[in-house]
């Protein structure tokens, strides 16, 4: 069952990257079509799930609860095996963003396929909470590979306000929690908007992926494919156990959190100074292997999450 309603979209994902290698393509037509989805047909989609929802505060709480407990123990970990992880900052960096940051485009396509419009609207509260803490996580992370404390700062700031999905979610929430009414030519504008987000956004995946050698980096990319899909969604398991979340919302924590690095981890690490030729590597390599990883991850959700129901 789940490996049946995951195919199409690994498959969308392999003719992004096969079509990519055609002549008919090139680099600028992937670069305005990412930007499209990013800035405007994802934020349609969010918007469109978020209105139509009735927002449950309790929702958010949880949310807050697991994912800043998972964030804060992981990165005290993180930090206190920095030594045998790599000895550059930039490095280091590239491998804890690669740890804590997920693809949306692969997440919000899971979940719809897998749970609906109810899971998108639950995917979308968890995205308010989770871009902000992560941003300034993933900009501390890069605080000492030179540049000033004050710009970095800014810089997390800037990229957490004007982020067009944090912003679509904020919209969405308030249009649900104040009853605005929009017309019926806006909604179904926004409907219209929001159906090319998953199959474009698959797409775009699939042309980012570059199979190059990964040379001495093989440790740093162990590190990052162990972490960002093995130990840190355990951390979001122990979290929904600890914290008694439903069980929906649990499973869609899980399987946001299982998920590859996206290409914005690489446009922030060439930004600040990390080490991008490895973060490049790791969006890779995590795109790859997560082929055969959500399943399971989505599978032992399924077989372990009931115990929310019991404790």
């Amino acid at each position: 069952m789940i490996l049946e309603a995951l195919s199409p979209i690994f498959a969308i994902i392999l003719l992004g990257f096969l079509v990519s290698r055609t002549p008919i393509s090139s680099p600028t037509i992937w670069e305005g079509l990412e930007r499209l989805t990013y800035y405007l047909f994802f934020p349609a989609l969010l918007v469109a799930r978020l209105s139509d929802t009735n927002i449950d505060g309790e929702d958010i709480l949880d949310i807050s609860y697991v994912l800043g407990l998972s964030l804060f123990i992981f990165t005290i970990l993180f930090t206190g095996l920095r030594q045998f992880i790599a000895q550059d900052q930039g490095s280091l960096s590239s491998v804890y963003q690669g740890s804590i940051r997920f693809n949306t485009y692969i997440g919000l396509a899971c979940i719809e396929a897998l749970y609906g419009d109810n899971g998108l609207a639950l995917a979308a509260l968890c995205l308010v909470v989770y871009i902000p803490l992560v941003n300034t996580l993933s900009v501390i992370s890069l605080s000492a590979t030179g540049g000033s404390g004050n710009n970095r700062f800014v810089t997390v700031i800037g990229s957490v306000l004007t982020n067009p999905l944090v912003l679509a979610c904020l919209i969405g929430l308030g249009i649900s929690l104040y009853n605005v009414d929009i017309p019926e030519l806006g909604i179904e504008v926004i409907e219209v908007l929001s159906q090319p987000a998953l199959p474009l956004g698959l797409l775009a995946v699939g042309a980012g992926i570059r199979l190059v050698a990964f040379g001495d980096q093989s440790w740093q990319l162990i590190v990052a494919v162990f972490c960002g899909l093995g130990a840190f969604p355990t951390l979001i398991v122990v979290g929904t156990l600890l914290f008694s979340v439903a069980p929906g919302l649990s499973a869609i924590l899980l399987l946001l959190t299982c998920l590859p690095a996206p290409p914005s981890a690489y446009i922030l690490a060439r930004q600040l100074g990390g080490n991008v030729s490895l973060m490049a590597n790791i969006i890779t390599l995590q795109t790859i292997i997560a082929f055969f990883t959500i399943p399971l991850w989505i599978d032992l959700g399924d077989r372990f999450l009931w115990l929310n129901l019991i404790l």
